[in-house]
């Protein structure tokens, strides 16, 4: 039988169509182009429609017996597929999206060779010079499970020019699909990739083994892996003076109404006294500061003694030009006279260091320091500080200004903010005792472009291990860098000059729905969903719980790989998300095997059921060997 017509169109709705099967046609139907099998789910059918034909996929297969009209009321069974309608082949090209819907009574085909080949091939050709070098434009990324013989390719501009997302269970195949696409970008010789600035975050620490043999296979690329581990060769770390307000209180996990405004404040104070020397503004509020702070101790009803180490402590980190231990300052005699500790008199000049000693418990000349710090003293403080430029600076500075912030804070409002700043101040010295505040560090950098363009160096691909942070130090981590990066990306000339793919690997970890925006409701994961493209920044991400992320980041992405997925929350977000699916679609994405995903976005004609290779070498995320671990 070479007639490649096998129904018609028994009824059309908005989902879908129904198709009678002809009667009497068995289950293979002989071409031509060889034996094809009648109903197979997920295989193509073709309507003809005047100067058109419509591509469909079937979707069901259903037989029914009904009653024949004859005399003995035979039962006969009669077949019927649902088909989803994919796109039209006009002018032999093929087009996702059908403009109207075939009439009833329309015939359905066996689809062709042809039909085939102008459905999967994608209709560009690679760019050839006069020496027979090619740039592609084009990635073969697996190869057709329904037609092995069909390579699935993505259009390179389409695909890596905009945000993309890989979906899964874990153990469904992401960790190779993502290994292998990107192997594959770098593994082209003549017309290399040496453009291309991938820079993957590992969150498992898997793929440094599948990236390794990137700079073996060409010479030309360069991969790079750095770490946040402790002890790692190549570390990673993050410049401390690049972290906002939100950061700190997300990473010291901050009360917005008591804990928060210490730490703005503490920022404030880093901005005004590592400021330059010859800033007349910073001077005054400098002075105003550390003046405020020792009035409120010398008034304190704490002991001498405590007075004594408390101002030692600030003018020791924290001191002026004018109000440091070596200012003389005038002297107040019979002010001081009973505070002289046994002495009889107070000379007519003092240092305050002198006016600070001690003996017989008693502080030499309290009033006289009072009095000169008066004279420093400013009515609005805060209209001084504002827009001051950030300058670097070390933990153990933030430390010593949160410190400073709290006895600041206690001498213009409240005494119980001691009491509400405590936790915050314990957990902020365990940060800077632990392995994990190394990882924030001053750095030789100075500025975000030095520090970028030092981490993105001359490397086409870098991997950033952070498998060794913990889910709050991750979320900080990535947050700062991207923010960092996005910044540099921006103030890039002309706009759009060196496109990086950033590639965030179990993405729900930081890019989630229930992200704590923080005070300033700053989302650098949605900014960059949303303009990082006219900059050249381009996200792909890949999660096991797409939905746990955020809503805006995915609605961004133009292109999906979705290998198995089974939670039933996941498959409704995908449903709801994701552009280009179908019922039937989502119905597929509960049973496909290991390393098989549906394709489908702007990138490709057609949503495709790809066989992704194994990845050469594969990441390190196999299943341990239970047999082989537990029988010894």
């Amino acid at each position: 039988m070479n007639n490649r017509v096998i129904g018609r169109i028994i009824s059309i709705n908005h989902n879908n169509v129904t198709a009678e099967l002809t009667q009497n046609l068995g289950s293979y139907i002989t071409l031509y182009d060889g034996i094809r099998f009648v109903g197979e789910i997920g295989s193509y059918v073709a309507i003809d429609d005047l100067n058109r034909r419509i591509i469909a996929e079937i979707i069901s297969v259903d037989e029914k017996n009904e009653m024949a009209a004859e005399k003995l009321n035979k039962a006969e069974s009669r077949r019927y597929l649902k088909i989803n309608l994919l796109g039209e082949i006009s002018n032999s090209i093929f087009n996702f999206g059908v403009t109207k819907m075939p009439p009833v009574f329309s015939e359905i085909k066996i689809i062709s060779e042809s039909d085939l080949r102008l459905m999967l091939d994608i209709n560009e050709n690679d760019i050839t010079d006069d020496s027979g070098k090619t740039k592609l434009t084009v990635l073969p990324i697996g190869s057709s499970v329904m037609f092995p013989e069909y390579q699935v390719k993505v259009k390179l501009n389409e695909f890596f020019g905009f945000h993309f997302a890989v979906f899964g269970n874990t153990g469904s195949g992401k960790s190779n699909t993502i290994a292998n696409i990107i192997q594959r970008i770098f593994s082209k010789k003549d017309y290399s990739a040496r453009g291309a600035k991938f820079i993957v975050f590992d969150s498992n620490g898997e793929y440094e083994a599948a990236f390794k043999s990137v700079n073996e296979i060409n010479s030309q690329i360069n991969a790079r892996f750095l770490s946040t581990s402790y002890d790692a060769e190549n570390r990673l770390t993050i410049p401390v003076w690049a972290l906002s307000v939100d950061d700190w209180a997300i990473l010291l996990h901050a009360s917005e109404k008591t804990q928060v405004p210490i730490i703005s404040r503490a920022l404030d104070m880093i901005k005004v006294f590592d400021s330059p020397a010859d800033d007349d503004t910073a001077k005054k509020v400098r002075n105003h500061i550390v003046a405020s702070v020792i009035k409120d101790v010398l008034s304190s009803s704490e002991n001498p003694t405590t007075q004594n180490a408390k101002i030692l402590m600030i003018l020791n980190k924290f001191h002026t030009e004018e109000i440091k231990l070596e200012t003389v300052i005038p002297a107040n005699r019979e002010a001081d006279v009973n505070n002289a500790g046994g002495r009889n008199a107070t000379p007519v000049q003092l240092s305050i260091a002198t006016a600070l000693s001690l003996a017989y418990a008693k502080m030499y000349a309290p009033v006289s320091l009072m009095e000169y710090c008066d004279g420093f003293i400013l009515s609005n403080i805060n209209d001084l500080i504002e827009n001051k430029p950030t300058v670097p600076y070390s933990l153990k500075r933030f430390t010593e200004a949160v410190e400073f912030a709290v006895l600041y804070e206690g001498s213009i409002s409240s005494s119980r903010i001691y009491e509400y700043t405590s936790t915050l101040v314990t957990r902020l010295k365990h940060l800077s005792e632990s392995e994990q505040g190394s990882f924030f560090d001053k750095t030789e950098f100075t500025t975000i472009e030095d520090y970028i363009k030092s981490i993105i160096g001359e490397s086409q691909l870098l991997n950033i291990d952070i498998s060794s942070l913990d889910d709050t130090a991750t979320e900080v981590v990535t947050k700062v860098f991207c923010k960092m990066l996005f910044d540099y990306m921006r103030s890039l000339k002309p706009r759009n000059a060196m496109p990086v793919n950033l590639m965030l690997e179990e993405a729900h970890r930081f890019v989630r729905s229930d992200m704590d925006y923080g005070v300033l409701g700053y989302n650098i994961f949605e900014r960059i969903a949303k303009e990082g493209r006219k900059f050249g920044l381009l996200m792909g991400i890949s999660s096991q719980r797409p939905s746990e992320l955020s809503k805006t980041v995915v609605s961004q992405c133009s292109n999906f790989i979705i290998h198995k997925i089974q939670n039933p929350d996941d498959i409704q977000y995908i449903s709801r998300m994701v552009p280009y699916v179908n019922q039937g679609i989502v119905d597929r994405i509960t049973y496909l095997r290991r390393g098989h995903a549906l394709v489908f976005g702007t990138a490709i004609n057609l949503p495709t059921l790809t066989a992704f290779d194994k990845a050469n070498p594969t990441p390190n995320s196999g299943n341990s060997n239970i047999v082989e671990k537990w029988y010894l």
